[in-house]
């Protein structure tokens, strides 16, 4: 049980037959029903049928068949049937960052997906939904009738096809029409904008920012630019640069002291920025 009374789900207590990976029916486990819940690995389900409203964290959204919904760790979450004619039933998919460690080939490419997945990253975003992602839903049919048939080598096809479901979520995610922002699009640079304005006084990184909004850095990044007119770290900087303007005006603080109070780390790193940018030194700005 967690500290806020939502239960915790361990794979150790959950998962059969397997310490890393587990995929069951929907209607397999009844235990949790529509009941809040969350979880120490990462889930994803696909809808076969019917329509439900699935509650993560504080939102709601509707979610029906051929729909993808990945639910990131630790992330309270339930799945709510809406009463109709036709059952809600899906595909649960559910792994540890360790079921790649061992017998398989990670590239960059994916083995960035999978840290963006089993983000350990405070207030990230917690899910992501896909409408209409019926190609990625026969990949779990594949997965369920291996796992469960145990054949010579299941386990490496069950790695296989859940790689791909993996490189499939990411590439749909990154096919969206970015010349017009959807809505997730302008969300997810929100939510960057706002963590970068709470954040930038310490060391920040790219890896970190995109982990949180299950994007990749280089598909963050161009999104940021094309919504901001600028790249992350240019709107970083500035964010440093104006709270040391600031500091130099306002208080009594060193050079030194204030190159770590605005997130330059240090003193040489503040002088290249204001002599780039103001064509002065921070002592200069202060005298003026």
């Amino acid at each position: 049980m967690s500290g806020n009374n939502i239960p915790l789900i361990t794979a150790k207590d959950f998962f059969k037959g397997n310490p890393h990976f587990f995929i069951h029916l929907s209607t397999d486990c009844l235990e949790y029903g529509d009941k809040l819940h969350m979880h120490e690995f990462v889930e994803v389900s696909y809808i076969i049928s019917g329509e439900a409203e699935h509650e993560v964290g504080d939102v709601r959204y509707s979610v029906c068949r051929g729909d993808v919904i990945v639910i990131g760790r630790f992330a309270p979450h339930t799945f709510r049937p809406k009463n109709q004619a036709e059952p809600f039933v899906a595909y649960d998919m559910m792994f540890t960052e360790s079921f790649f460690e061992s017998g398989f080939c990670l590239s960059d490419a994916f083995s960035e997906m999978c840290a963006t997945l089993f983000c350990k990253t405070e207030n990230a975003i917690s899910d992501i939904h896909l409408n209409g992602a019926v190609g990625i839903g026969e990949l779990f049919h594949k997965v369920y009738t291996e796992f469960y048939g145990k054949r010579s080598g299941y386990l490496d096809l069950v790695r296989a096809y859940t790689a791909e479901m993996i490189i499939n979520v990411f590439r749909r995610l990154e096919s969206e029409d970015s010349s017009r922002l959807s809505e997730r699009l302008r969300l997810a640079v929100h939510s960057t904008v706002s963590y970068l304005d709470a954040n930038f006084r310490r060391h920040v990184t790219l890896e970190e920012l995109a982990s949180r909004i299950f994007f990749s850095k280089d598909y963050l990044n161009r999104i940021f630019r094309e919504l901001m007119g600028m790249p992350i770290g240019s709107y970083l900087t500035k964010l440093r640069l104006d709270e040391a303007k600031r500091l130099l005006r306002d208080t009594e603080l060193t050079v030194s002291e204030i190159a770590s109070e605005s997130g330059f780390g240090d003193v040489k790193a503040l002088y290249t920025v204001f002599k780039r940018e103001l064509k002065m030194t921070p002592g200069e700005y202060r005298g003026e």
